[in-house]
């Protein structure tokens, strides 16, 4: 399992390492390229998952430290 998740997520390195392979990156560096063979996305609102970002990648789960979603194009994840 890949997780890509923004490194600006309080006491999450180290947490998730024993089950899956964790690619820590500031939120604005995360990129479509990134994520498209990740299973899930641990985000904040610097990433903003368009339908464009998350088209074609393998994304299952995308998880948000943040109190809204509004960053997350959840017609898109819904279809």
């Amino acid at each position: 399992m890949k997780i890509v998740a923004d490194d600006k997520i309080p006491f999450l390195k180290g947490v998730l390492e024993p089950y899956a392979d964790v690619i820590y990156l500031p939120g604005k560096d995360i990129t479509r390229d990134i994520v498209k063979d990740a299973d899930a996305l641990l985000t904040r609102t610097r990433t903003k998952c368009t339908g464009e970002f998350l088209r074609g990648t393998s994304l299952k789960f995308i998880g948000t430290a943040t109190i809204g979603f509004d960053h997350i194009d959840t017609r898109f994840c819904s279809r």
